[in-house]
């Protein structure tokens, strides 16, 4: 089964597509996933492979941090890397210090699943050798302070 990954923002994104990432709108099947974000502009966020299986995840009851030897090699390692640069990339040029951006990165046909949980990620501490999603849990991105 193939990952898919969604990414929503408060400013729709266009819909563009290169060797490393596409984004696409949602097709009518997959607009389940839209309940689970805060945001109302939703995307499909494809990897080199067109699907999301380009982007490292694990699959975990509960977030789990990074740590030396994680099983995130693959055949296609370089090309991960591409995308997942360029994923950071995309996150960068549309996130404020006063918004974030969430993702959801769940298997093609689970988008009706709720999120088992929400983890909290700071732009300025993604880095692309050790990034990876956990499967169906809401990935917070912030790019400044937090404001309570």
């Amino acid at each position: 089964m193939c990952l898919m990954l969604y990414i929503a923002t408060a400013e729709p994104l266009p819909v563009a597509s290169s060797v490393d990432l596409s984004i696409e709108s949602i097709d009518a099947a997959r607009q389940t996933v839209t309940q689970w974000f805060s945001y109302p502009s939703v995307r499909f966020v494809g990897a080199h492979t067109g699907c999301s299986c380009g982007f490292p995840s694990v699959m975990a009851e509960s977030p789990i941090e990074y740590y030396e030897g994680m099983p995130l090699l693959s055949d296609d390692r370089v090309a991960d890397l591409r995308s997942v640069r360029a994923l950071i990339e995309l996150i960068r040029q549309v996130i404020t210090p006063s918004q974030h951006v969430e993702l959801y990165p769940v298997g093609d046909g689970d988008e009706s699943q709720a999120p088992k949980g929400v983890i909290e990620w700071q732009l300025r501490s993604l880095d692309p050798e050790r990034f990876f999603f956990t499967e169906r849990f809401i990935h917070v991105v912030r790019g400044g302070t937090r404001v309570v």
